[in-house]
């Protein structure tokens, strides 16, 4: 048993070993941070003469990505190709959406019912056909610049993530945290895949990072020492014994860095004993008709998790599907059995998470403020394998967006007739990231420093204007 007494402390007061080291990891978990505390980071450029052209600009004031990792194959999806050949097609067949028009497989039936509340860009391209550096174009905005091999490992040198980015020039009033990828980030064997942190902004820009998983009665977050029905005075607590321990070190009042310490111990604390923190975690007080809308598994209780994250102040959220949910344990990467994962493990639940997020936001008046980004890091090849998969495909494939800014009910850009290269309006990750900046506020072609001071330009692509309002 370890005591400290100084000013603030009240006699039998003491703080066991195991108590001090959860209060000193809160900073691994990137809630001890002191951007969340300074919002004036990168330039806003809301009142400019160009942001003012469009009504779609800062629209949105969050952001949830609906991440397919593995790519979803854009012929067996969003791009039906009835009149390609039977070993391009597949065995899906194409049906009408709200939007009379246009079309998509029968496979994602619900989201044929909300596609007038959304877009579907279907002419999405990159060069970069493996899963980290394809994911790290579709995180960053920004091509890899080293091989496919060192991409499975995250550097300090990577380009930010879409969130990251967005935490340094606009985080919001909080207290909940900017961006969290939830359940957890993706990664390959015993790499981590760049740019699904801060990169080049330094750690204070890294997401929360749940764990776990929600869909459990029991859920809590893994990575935090936070229960969600432990009593708000156990965190006062502890910010009384931080402070404590700051009342003896001198040189907390000379160094700035000290400083910014402390004050992001106290963030940290401010948000663990925040009363919304609290209820955007416990989803066994969410209403189980809910719940059960959402879907009763891994993805659908992490969307339903990112959304009441984003009522609780987070400004970007990514929902990962993650390879431990589904019969094959592949995620969207289907070079086998591709048709049979598609119809009985992949595409319903997600079919039900992103028709229950579209419908529950719009319920509580919310979709008319939050950008929904349904994507992967690639598509699948035109023709299928000997082994009844589709393999990996970067130069044509496709997303939709929901939301806030979006033009509702359209399809942009085009495929040729077997799904294979744009043949109309191609679109680049850049394009896209510069597109949900806009959408946000931010104007996508401003700088902002890293954390060595350099300046960095947000986005090098273009606003994607013809599908925003």
């Amino acid at each position: 048993m370890l005591s400290l007494y100084g000013p603030e402390s009240q006699k039998g007061e003491s703080l066991q070993r195991r108590e001090m080291l959860k209060i000193g990891g809160l900073g691994l978990t990137g809630l001890g941070l002191p951007q969340l505390l300074d919002g004036n980071h990168g330039k806003l450029l809301a009142d400019s003469p160009s942001a003012k052209q469009q009504s779609s600009f800062g629209k949105a004031k969050n952001c949830i990505i609906l991440f397919q990792s593995g790519g979803a194959a854009q012929m067996d999806t969003y791009d039906p190709k009835p009149n390609a050949p039977d070993d391009i097609r597949g065995t899906f067949n194409p049906i009408s959406t709200a939007v009379p028009g246009i079309q998509v497989c029968d496979s994602v039936p619900l989201t044929a019912k909300i596609l007038d509340r959304g877009v579907i860009v279907r002419s999405v391209t990159h060069p970069r056909p493996d899963h980290a550096s394809g994911g790290y174009a579709m995180f960053t905005g920004y091509e890899y610049e080293g091989t496919a091999g060192q991409a499975n490992f995250m550097a300090r040198s990577d380009h930010p993530h879409v969130g990251a980015a967005i935490a340094k020039m606009a985080p919001g009033s909080g207290p909940m945290v900017p961006w969290a990828i939830i359940p957890r980030r993706l990664d390959a064997g015993s790499g981590r895949r760049a740019g699904q942190w801060g990169g080049r902004l330094g750690s204070k820009y890294d997401p929360l990072q749940p764990g776990g998983d929600p869909n459990e009665d029991g859920f809590k977050l893994d990575h935090l020492p936070l229960v969600a029905n432990r009593d708000p005075r156990v965190f006062t607590r502890r910010r009384k014994l931080i402070d404590q321990i700051n009342s003896q070190v001198e040189y907390l009042d000379k160094t700035s860095d000290a400083q910014a310490l402390a004050a992001g111990q106290k963030k940290a604390i401010d948000v663990l004993s925040s009363d919304a923190v609290r209820r955007a975690v416990d989803l066994s007080s969410e209403d189980s008709k809910l719940r059960e809308a959402y879907g009763r598994n891994l993805f659908g209780q992490s969307v339903l998790l990112g959304r009441r994250f984003l009522q609780a102040g987070s400004r970007v959220i990514q929902c990962s599907w993650l390879r431990t949910q589904g019969e094959e344990g592949y995620a969207w990467d289907s070079h086998w059995n591709n048709l049979k994962s598609l119809r009985n493990d992949l595409c319903p639940p997600f079919d039900q998470a992103l028709y229950a997020l579209i419908n529950d936001l719009e319920e509580t008046g919310e979709l008319e403020e939050t950008l929904v980004v349904v994507t992967g890091e690639f598509g699948r090849t035109p023709r299928i394998n000997k082994d009844a998969g589709r393999d990996h495909w970067s130069n044509v494939f496709s997303l939709c967006m929901f939301g806030a800014g979006i033009n509702h009910g359209q399809v942009y850009g085009a495929s040729d007739g077997i799904a294979g290269y744009p043949a109309a309006d191609p679109v680049t990750p850049a394009d896209i990231t510069a597109t949900i900046y806009h959408c946000l506020g931010i104007d996508p072609h401003s700088e902002m420093l890293d954390q060595n001071e350099r300046p960095m330009r947000l986005s090098e692509g273009h606003i994607i204007s013809d599908i925003l309002s």
